[in-house]
């Protein structure tokens, strides 16, 4: 081989290395996906008026996930409760669910809803919760959904109960008014959603109470 031969083959290999090590910087640089962070692995669902249907209720989170709170027939508060795995910051909430006659063999309304989470707020609320209490610490927190007729919350807590609990909280640890009596005044909870759905007589066409 000339000189030449092998001045063509050396620049072709360097051409190869190069485009090698420029592809592992750009990947190393690419956006990554969100970290998956779990706030919340306890669900609840109920209502402070009467019993109602949720026949299908989805939290998503900032980072991806999210929960389901489709319990079913559910009354009072917290309600139901179920294992959700892990949830993140709530940043959209969606569902269908009715109302339950008081004869308990119908549906006398039936909502929906679709609608955002203010992600940024509710994170700050979260927060404060979290670092809210002097002597009581829980790892992970609940997530609850309320539903009464065509209005839904959602709330957060860490469920301390005195005087079972000690849930004095630090020193001006609420200057944000944040943290509140939940439903019932059972507990200390954040309000991370409080929004109304659309009301009908009848089932919404593609919920879970319609049919052709």
């Amino acid at each position: 081989m000339n000189w030449k031969g092998m001045f063509l083959v050396m620049a072709r290999t360097t051409l190869v290395i190069l485009l090698a090590v420029f592809t592992i910087l750009v990947s190393g640089c690419s956006p990554q996906s969100p970290q998956r962070i779990s706030i919340a692995n306890i669900g609840n669902a109920g209502s402070t008026t009467g019993y109602h249907g949720i026949g299908l209720m989805t939290i998503r989170d900032t980072s991806g996930g999210g929960a389901g709170f489709a319990y079913g027939a559910v009354s009072g508060y917290p309600g139901a409760s179920a294992d959700i795995g892990g949830i993140g910051i709530p940043k959209h909430i969606e569902g269908y669910w009715a109302k339950i006659a008081a004869s308990g063999d119908a549906f006398e309304a039936h909502y929906k809803i679709s609608a955002p989470i203010d992600a940024q707020l509710a994170e700050k609320k979260i927060q404060a919760l979290n670092h809210y209490y002097a002597n009581y610490t829980r790892r992970k927190g609940v997530m609850q959904v309320v539903v009464d007729s065509e209005r839904v919350r959602v709330f957060y807590t860490l469920k301390c109960h005195e005087p079972y609990d000690n849930c004095t909280p630090k020193d001006n640890a609420n200057s944000d008014g944040w943290v509140v009596r939940a439903p019932h005044d059972s507990t200390d909870v954040v309000l991370l959603f409080d929004g109304k759905g659309e009301s009908s007589d009848t089932p919404f066409p593609g919920s879970p109470y319609y049919k052709k």
